[in-house]
């Protein structure tokens, strides 16, 4: 492997091939992640600014096994630029060649995901046991790739450019690391030394401390704060839930009076040792999915680097809006230089524990869905832990409404759950104007998938008022917010089983509801009568994909030949005037 600059097409001419060692973690890219990626480059690509230069990736860095190399660092920019091939190729047919029939990338010992990739790759129409963040992640990048571009030629041209100049470079490390765990630990450590090949805010990190006496307390905070998959504060077994609220709510206050570091020995004390297990050690444990979820942060709403990102725009006042938070860590610190650097980092404390004590966070393995809250005062705990959930699966920027949240946090204790969900409502009804014709709010007329999430949560809030059965309420009342993306329409758009309806009707919002692309693709254009059946499914086992559907399904008396014009009209206008009502907030 040669020490110059590499692109998909320069691994696909020199023939090379990668591995995904077994201590590596699951691929954990997000949406919001792929299509930050896609957007830098679609930036960096555009024809209107594109001066020809390469778009840089970063370093990679791997180990020669056989006829393959082991990537050590960089698994997951390799995945998605797999996952990009797979899309691309349609668009530009060299990509084929990047895939070659699967074999590119294999991944050691994770048969499910090998079996995955080579079934999409050679084009087999039933997969089992599909990788859930890849199935997502194909999904993300052909939706860009429509709704992005308006001809095939552009597509075309983005793929190409993508191929030929996506750029990386490989750092090829001794065959002997594989064999010696501590020599590779070595080597992460003089990388994080030197700020080379890491993610920006680890160099950020080194950049903070340069000139800075109090180096080693600085680290400590830094160390605490950034570790998102645990609570900052630690719960010992002997605590009560009380004792627990406590200790933060008497570090909040510490801050509140500028006491930052007895803050921080609160939240020091509350770990009794670090985790310092080797790489080699980890490769030698059976792959503990539950624990993968703890090691890659999904605990927390946001990625460290977003959390970051965001104290630094509430730190320097800058009102950072999408195009700052689309801009490079690294960029946004040298164009807003910090110069106390205590201050930052004793805000950096503040802000964890805020974001630890009032927002919600995820519990247990990642498919159950389950959010919880630590601050529970006053009778709102579970209605604001629903509102949250909801603004967290909804997909509306995090900073649009947590930053305000924070920000208000910041400056002001909110009493009880009762004061601060009534906070992050006026927060979200400044953010989402309800349009005035609900004919506005159609299918074909590209209805923002918000709308369906925010009257999910105000059905399950006044479920006593639009739910007149007992077992109704309890089924609603136990319903759990979903990132789902998929919008539904009751009565489908292939009428061969069904009465016919005007295309105005089957589009119109009395007739959507929003469900997962799995449940979605399983729907297909069932009839009616079938689609009835897996709705009387999922309330018999308290597992409503929407409540706004299961209303649909009551409105029709539970029968399909009840699901008719005018009874969604009369559904459409009650759901309209919840919306409408759900803006008046009771102060």
């Amino acid at each position: 492997m040669n020490t110059y600059r590499y692109t998909p097409k320069k691994v696909v001419e020199e023939n090379l091939y990668f591995s995904i060692p077994l201590y590596q973690r699951l691929f954990s890219w997000g949406e919001e992640q792929i299509k930050g990626l896609l957007y830098d480059l679609k930036n960096h690509f555009d024809p209107s600014n594109d001066d020809g230069t390469p778009y840089y990736l970063g370093m990679l860095s791997c180990i020669k096994s056989n006829d393959r190399y082991d990537l050590i660092d960089g698994q997951q920019r390799f995945t998605v630029m797999t996952i990009f091939a797979i899309i691309f190729r349609d668009y530009y047919k060299e990509w084929d060649g990047f895939l070659d029939e699967g074999k590119r990338l294999k991944f050691i010992s994770r048969t499910k995901d090998n079996e995955y990739l080579a079934a999409v790759i050679n084009g087999q129409t039933e997969v089992f046991d599909a990788n859930r963040r890849m199935d997502e992640g194909k999904k993300s990048i052909a939706d860009f790739m429509i709704s992005q571009f308006s001809t095939g030629e552009l597509r075309t041209t983005f793929a190409k450019n993508v191929f030929n100049r996506m750029s990386f470079f490989f750092s090829e490390l001794p065959s002997s690391y594989v064999t010696n765990p501590s020599s590779l630990n070595k080597y992460f450590e003089a990388m994080n030394a030197g700020g080379k090949g890491l993610e920006q805010h680890e160099i950020l990190k080194v950049r903070l401390l340069q000139g800075e006496e109090n180096k080693e307390h600085l680290t400590r905070i830094w160390n605490a704060v950034c570790e998102l998959n645990r609570p900052v504060i630690k719960r010992n077994d002997v605590d009560t839930e009380e004792d627990y609220r406590s200790k933060y709510k008497q570090a909040i206050s510490l801050c509140r009076n500028n006491r930052f570091e007895e803050a921080f020995d609160l939240c020091e004390d509350s770990y009794d040792s670090e985790d310092n297990n080797e790489i080699g050690s980890i490769g030698a444990k059976q792959y503990d999915f539950k624990q993968s979820l703890v090691e890659t942060g999904e605990r927390c709403l946001i990625s460290f680097p977003d959390f970051l990102m965001m104290v630094i725009d509430l730190h320097q006042n800058l009102s950072g809006s999408y195009s700052f938070y689309r801009k490079e860590l690294l960029n946004i610190y040298d164009s807003h230089p910090i110069d106390n650097k205590q201050d930052f980092y004793d805000q950096l404390l503040f802000y964890r524990l805020l974001l630890d004590y009032y927002i919600v966070f995820k519990e247990g393995d990642e498919s159950a869905n389950k959010y919880d809250l630590i601050f529970k005062a006053g009778t709102s705990a579970e209605a604001l832990k629903q509102y949250q959930s909801m603004l967290y699966v909804s997909q509306t920027p995090f900073y649009n409404w947590l930053k305000p949240t924070l920000e208000k946090l910041h400056n002001k204790p909110a009493q009880d759950t009762n004061q601060l969900l009534k906070w992050i409502k006026h927060i979200d009804n400044s953010l989402h104007a309800l349009p005035k014709d609900i004919d506005e709010m159609t299918y074909d007329k590209g209805i923002d998938r918000y709308w369906f999430w925010r009257l999910d949560y105000y059905l399950w809030e006044h479920n006593k008022d639009y739910f007149t059965e007992e077992e109704e309420r309890q089924i609603v009342d136990e319903y759990v917010f979903r990132a789902n993306r998929s919008i539904e329409h009751l009565h489908p758009r292939n009428q061969e089983h069904n009465d016919e309806w005007n295309i105005e009707d089957i589009h119109s919002f009395g007739n959507l509801a929003m469900i997962s692309q799995s449940f979605n693709s399983q729907q297909s254009d069932d009839p009616v009568t079938v689609k009835f059946a897996r709705i009387m499914d999922q309330a018999n086992n308290h597992a409503l994909q929407s409540i706004k559907m299961y209303r649909m399904y009551l409105d029709a008396q539970k029968s399909p030949s009840g699901w008719k014009v005018d009874v969604k009209n009369s559904h459409q206008a009650k759901m309209y005037d919840l919306l409408v009502k759900s803006y008046m907030i009771e102060e």
